[in-house]
């Protein structure tokens, strides 16, 4: 095993062991072998490296990343490590297919990098531009601006769980997959956060999610709990904080009750 294949699989069981142990378990209990995962804002890969480990080789992971020296670094330690069912593009998710500025944190490769035009004030960010497209054109074929196999129209009635890091653009992306949500419902685990929504809130993602038929918990350390005791400021005031709460899971009906 190559070094940065161990350097993927610490990070993977350093967030499954410490930093998200219930966002992984959650993850863990919702994917299946022969399953379509897809993750939004894949950064490093620690929950791409889950999701393959869940649906195994009869499954089929999509990751999105728009920042192009990680997507490029992904794509390498799935092919290094024999993952072919792994599809990383680099892409950005919104809602609807095009070109948007890219604000990097830091003038490198950042967790915090986002399309919302708040975050290009933060400190020595980088910005760029980045091609998008929606959910629902990527997997119906509609958008042809992405390199993609035959199959990805097939596996769109798949797609189990939908894990979901936009920096605030969360909510642009479920309306660009509003068609995958409404007609295949898959799961959903995603971060969303007051600070990063700019003049928007996250209840307006909540409504918006419940308004499809989705059933709400936030994560929090001691494991899900229903949407309807989250209360940004008391859950969300500090971002250094040990009960600070920034992921969540929402469950379509069907689903509904298998949270914990």
């Amino acid at each position: 095993m190559t070094f940065d294949r161990l350097k993927w699989t610490y990070r993977a069981w350093r967030y499954r062991q410490r930093l998200e142990r219930q966002e992984i378990r959650l993850l863990l209990r919702h994917l299946a072998a022969g399953d379509v995962a897809v993750d939004v804002g894949a950064h490093k890969g620690a929950y791409t490296y889950w999701m393959r480990r869940a649906v195994g080789a009869s499954g089929k992971v999509y990751a999105f990343e728009p920042q192009p020296s990680l997507a490029a670094g992904l794509r390498a330690l799935a092919a290094g490590s024999g993952f072919d069912n792994v599809v990383v593009e680099n892409l950005g998710l919104s809602s609807a297919a095009g070109t948007l500025t890219l604000n990097v944190p830091g003038g490198g490769p950042s967790p915090g990098a986002s399309f919302e035009p708040s975050r290009s004030a933060l400190p020595a960010a980088q910005s760029y531009p980045v091609p998008v497209t929606t959910l629902d054109a990527y997997f119906r074929g509609a958008d042809r601006s992405a390199d993609r196999s035959a199959d990805q129209h097939m596996d769109w009635g798949r797609i189990r769980l939908l894990k979901c890091d936009a920096e605030g653009h969360e909510l642009e992306v479920f309306r660009g997959g509003e068609g995958l949500l409404t007609e295949v419902r898959p799961c959903l685990l995603f971060e969303c956060e007051q600070r990063h929504r700019g003049s928007g809130s996250v209840d307006e993602v909540f409504r918006w999610l419940q308004n499809l038929g989705y059933q709400g918990y936030f994560v929090a350390k001691s494991g899900p709990r229903d949407i309807a005791e989250f209360d940004p400021r008391l859950h969300q005031a500090d971002h250094e904080a040990s009960g600070y709460v920034n992921n969540f899971l929402f469950l379509p009906a069907a689903r509904r009750g298998q949270a914990a």
